[in-house]
């Protein structure tokens, strides 16, 4: 078979900027199995830029196309993270005499090593197939070329300052009011004891709660039956303005997925606005202030609120 170059250049949009800043990796490495090719590689978020020469044929005689890739990264920033990696590009692939699109589709694993939180090594392996065509993966010849490489890599972490600094301008997660007042006192400091305890579809016990869950589990601790679902709970007891300043307590407050919508969500007011409900997260604590990010998003969403306990 007549040596061959490749060269792929790809870009894709998948990818967005975490809290802890994105990263820019930089690989070298060999495709084998007869391919001896020398792989060149950079990502940075979604848009990764790579180049497959063939050494025999040198870097001068390289022909430089440009494609597409989809590319997936499961990668933690611990210590020691493994990570998945899956993709498919278009490019042009030419030899001495020809040039032509091919698709070149990759699936591999790597591991990460973060001694510092702004820059990681590694290495990775992967298992290529090239198709000229490109016909698919799933129409490949006698002539597609395919094996496994390896490579090292570098990465570096950009925007992390920012997102430490974004960290630090974020308010400290709510607390407890220090003082509970009003007749309800007794039945927001039994689901206050609930805090932390995991998220359960169904659940109403002190292994797991849904939102509705925990609001029954605290009334029924102190001899009061509420119904089990979130929109018969909305119907239960006397009518409050769902205004903070309106709220006690122990007031059941309910939320809409869209703004004026049906209810989707309860929680409970426990005082200073705040209020506990229990989340995807689990049982939780949230405030209900128009300055603060997640406040204001639940302030939009109040729709109503149920005072059970006068």
């Amino acid at each position: 078979m007549r040596p061959r170059i490749e060269f792929f250049l790809l870009v894709t949009c998948i990818s967005h900027l975490h809290a802890q800043g994105r990263d820019v990796d930089f690989l070298y490495g060999r495709w084998y199995n007869g391919n001896q090719s020398s792989s060149y590689e950079l990502r940075f978020g979604g848009f990764v830029a790579q180049a497959l020469i063939h050494d025999s044929l040198g870097r001068h005689r390289a022909f430089y196309g440009a494609g597409w890739q989809l590319h997936h990264a499961l990668r933690r920033r611990s210590t020691l993270s493994p990570y998945g990696t899956a993709g498919v590009s278009l490019g042009l692939s030419t030899d001495t005499t020809k040039q032509a699109l091919a698709a070149l589709w990759s699936v591999g694993a790597g591991l990460a090593w973060r001694p510092v939180s702004w820059a990681a090594f590694g290495i990775e392996a992967q298992y290529r197939l090239q198709d000229v065509g490109p016909r698919g993966f799933w129409r490949t010849t006698q002539h597609s070329r395919d094996g496994i490489s390896a490579a090292i890599g570098f990465s570096l972490t950009i925007g992390s300052g920012i997102a430490r600094r974004a960290a630090r301008e974020q308010p400290a997660p709510p607390q407890p009011p220090h003082t509970i007042t009003g007749n309800a006192k007794d039945i927001v400091q039994t689901a206050l004891a609930a805090l932390g305890t995991p998220y359960e579809w169904g659940g109403t016990a002190e292994n797991g709660f849904d939102c509705s869950g925990l609001i029954q589990y605290a009334y029924a601790r102190h001899g009061i039956r509420l119904p089990r679902m979130s929109r018969d709970q909305a119907h239960s007891g006397s009518l409050v303005t769902p205004v903070v300043e309106a709220l006690h307590p122990g007031d059941i407050l309910l939320f809409s997925a869209q703004p004026g919508g049906g209810v989707t969500h309860v929680g409970m007011y426990v005082g200073e606005q705040t209020f506990i409900h229990s989340s995807n997260t689990g049982v939780k604590l949230s405030r209900l202030e128009p300055h603060d990010s997640d406040g204001g998003w639940w302030l939009t969403r109040l729709v109503g609120a149920r005072r059970i306990v006068e």
